[in-house]
Parts: structure tokens; sequence; C-alpha cells
């Protein structure tokens, strides 16, 4: 189990089989989320340095959200994922953390159980993925989980 940032819940993290969370819970029918994932200098002297780009794909059903995302072309091997919280086009704090796979480029799949606040958080476009690299630690890709 992981702390949530600011919001102080937990939630548990395993890894999903692809295609999981494509039907219905509790008899919601499921949400879908996504958006670009783009290079993201986080100052002047990691301008030149970051690259790559990626799709990020999120299916809420009932309070399980099952993220999928694609990356290829970064600097440098990935070494950490999360999601973090803040409105578009802002930093914020971790929301949790993701496992992905120490390459250049790859896929993410990971399914999370969220708190009801999390899940109003996320219908009003407050949480993005951001993968970190060797040559990035502050972060090389960033996309909003935005409604589709």
């Amino acid at each position: 189990m992981m702390r949530f940032g600011m919001l102080g819940m937990f939630a548990c993290l395993a890894v999903a089989a692809p295609g999981a969370g494509a039907g219905t819970l509790q008899g919601q029918a499921a949400e879908r989320f996504g958006g670009r994932l783009s290079r993201l200098p986080v100052d002047l002297a990691t301008t030149d340095a970051v690259r790559g780009a990626g799709e990020v794909r999120a299916v809420l059903d009932g309070d399980m959200l099952e993220i999928v995302a694609t990356f290829e072309g970064m600097s440098s091997p990935a070494t950490a994922a999360h999601v973090h919280r803040a409105p578009r086009a802002r930093r914020g704090p971790v929301a949790f953390a993701v496992d992905v796979p120490p390459a250049a480029a790859g896929r993410i799949a990971t399914t999370v159980r969220l708190a009801p606040e999390q899940v109003a958080a996320l219908r009003d476009g407050l949480y993005y993925l951001q993968i970190h690299t060797e040559a990035n630690a502050g972060g090389e890709l960033r996309g909003w989980l935005l409604p589709r």
C-alpha cells in the first residue's frame, strides 16, 4: 500500500491484464480517460535533453482504475513513473507510483483502487501520468488523464 499525496488515502496497486476493466462493476458503465504523453522539460537545463512521446489510456470501472500507457524514444531508460495530482499545465504531488520497465520505450499496465475523492479528482481532470528517466530525473514525459 502507498500513501496518497495530499488526499491521505491508500491504494492497492496490481499489474492488470490487458483489457481488464472493460466491463462494469456495481451496475455502473465504465468511463474512459486518456491523453498524449508529451515531452516535459522541467527547467531550461533539460530543455534540449528531453525526448520521446507516447499515449496513456485509462478505464474507470466502479472504483477500479486501469491505466495502460505506451512510450518510445525517450533520452534514456525510465527510472520511475507516477500519477500526480494537479490542474492541467501545473505540477503536483505524487498520488501513487506505477511500475515502469527500465527502458527508453515500453508499456505500463496497472490497476488502482480509488477512494471516492480520487474518483472525483479523476473526473475533474486532476491526474497526470509522468515518466522519469536516468537523464531527466524530474520527469521526461507527462500526460493528463482527461475524460474521453
